[in-house]
């Protein structure tokens, strides 16, 4: 349950960030996740919450890092 959280943590501060540069489109998502985090599972998630956002269809690049946590690293957006 809470990879759910996570995603929807993920895309909400991707909105966020998206709506404060003014863009129209969330093109990309770099999402550094830790070891509690499964890549295919979070993949899945957030493209589930982010149907119907600008943010649905970004590309989402996900890399590991070392620990527990989960990050947005950065968002690419048009």
């Amino acid at each position: 349950m809470h990879e759910l959280a996570a995603a929807q943590d993920v895309v909400k501060t991707a909105l966020a960030a998206a709506e404060a540069e003014g863009a129209q489109k969330i093109v990309a998502i770099v999402l550094k996740i830790g070891s509690l985090y499964g890549a295919d599972q979070m993949r899945e998630l957030i493209a589930m919450e982010a149907k119907g956002t600008i943010a649905e269809g970004a590309r989402l690049d996900i890399e590991s890092m070392a620990g527990p946590n989960i990050q947005v690293e950065s968002i690419e957006v048009e």
